[in-house]
């Protein structure tokens, strides 16, 4: 019997795509033959799939590089045959889904965004635009995956297709215990707070509005210092930090837990947030997360129990709860945010619902209509629907 044959697709494979990936594959691969192509240029390079399995397109975020990019996507899925295309953010999603207009579609396209560009916080006809590309691109879609209530509700609110539109949370798997990388910090230092950000330099991130905090507010640092994991991706801005700031650049996924732990608290500025999956590392490392009240991260927060939300345009709201931060009430709202990760936001749930979605699609049952309990029998089932 061959093995359903599954092709992720993305563009640039970094930071939260990256973990999200290859939590995805590294799951698939023991019931499937999983590939995952992607851009040679601004994406990882280590995921759990073998490395023949991991393919490459030359390609840069430019319209001149468009075309050339949709054919070498073309001859990897001749190649490949796929039964399920999965496809993952906007660029990606037009590139792949965009030779359907062209080429027969012969495997089952799944589709997600992870955070719709119609939704960012951007001038309206820009916004406007975007949805009408994803309307066209709907036409060559069998399922839609949304990560989060919030990117559903707006998305159908819309016009997008009720019926193919679907919800699967993110989730990500706990790793055993390692040795910590400690964090720069003396002895001395052990009242104060340390605050981490993880995320590209870019404006959706909100980097800045926390630099700027510190900026105006240097007394801030008198009890709080603030650790960045990340860098720049697309935007040729020049960052200034205050001083004590520490920058610690990208990390690999296999050591950033390791951060995480020795922490107090992570903060997550976002201006717009499809899902937010740094919340959710920082919940699996029992650590809370003050969080901006934008996208979906006030579904993942709760505000007093495992963290802070505010509104980053009342500047006040940030500074008030950076200035009140305890380290002992942080602790317990750590707490409180693996409770909810267990419940809500593990990796076996979201496998699960991702393959259940597969198999809906590709033999036209609902899961819901079979009792399928174990991941196995999940998968072993879209296999022998193959044949």
């Amino acid at each position: 019997m061959r093995r359903l044959r599954i092709l992720h697709i993305g563009e640039y494979v970094v930071g939260g795509m990256a973990t999200y990936l290859n939590e995805v594959v590294g799951y698939q691969r023991e019931f499937f033959d999983v590939y995952l192509l992607m851009s040679d240029y601004n994406s990882a390079s280590d995921f759990d799939l073998e490395p023949d399995h991991i393919l490459r397109y030359k390609y840069t975020r430019h319209p001149k590089y468009f075309f050339a990019a949709m054919r070498q996507i073309h001859q990897a899925i001749k190649s490949i045959q796929p039964d399920i295309i999965h496809i993952h953010s906007s660029f990606a999603g037009i590139l792949a889904r965009g030779l359907f207009f062209i080429f027969p579609q012969k495997a089952s396209v799944f589709y997600c965004s992870h955070g719709w560009a119609f939704l960012m916080d951007t001038k309206p006809l820009y916004r406007k635009g975007y949805f009408l590309i994803e309307k066209l691109m709907e036409y060559k879609t069998d399922v839609i995956v949304n990560i989060s209530k919030y990117e559903l509700e707006q998305s159908l609110h819309l016009g997008l297709s009720a019926s193919k539109s679907k919800l699967v949370y993110n989730g990500i798997r706990e790793r055993e215990a390692s040795d910590f990388i400690p964090l720069s910090k003396s002895s001395e230092e052990t009242d104060i707070i340390q605050l981490l950000f993880v995320g590209r330099y870019d404006r959706q991130k909100g980097l800045d509005i926390v630099l700027d905090m510190f900026k105006k507010h240097p007394e801030l640092q008198q009890h709080i210092r603030l650790y960045v994991i990340g860098d720049t991706v697309l935007e040729d801005k020049v960052w200034e930090f205050p001083e004590n700031i520490i920058r610690l650049g990208w990390v690999n996924n296999a050591e950033i837990d390791r951060y995480y732990q020795q922490c107090d608290a992570v903060i997550m500025p976002s201006r717009w947030e499809g899902f937010g999956l740094v919340a959710i590392e920082a919940m699996k490392n029992r650590k809370p997360v003050i969080g901006s009240s934008r996208g979906a991260l006030p579904e993942l927060i709760q505000h007093g129990e495992s963290g802070y939300i505010f509104d980053i345009e009342h500047s006040h709201e940030l500074l008030n709860i950076l200035k009140n931060l305890d380290k002992a009430e942080l602790v317990a709202m750590g707490e409180a945010g693996y409770a909810i990760y267990k419940d809500k936001f593990n990796a076996s749930r979201m496998n699960e619902e991702i393959v259940g979605l597969y198999y809906e699609a590709f033999t036209g049952a609902s899961v819901q209509e079979i009792p399928v309990t174990s991941r196995l029998e999940f998968s072993k089932r879209a296999g022998d629907a193959h044949d």
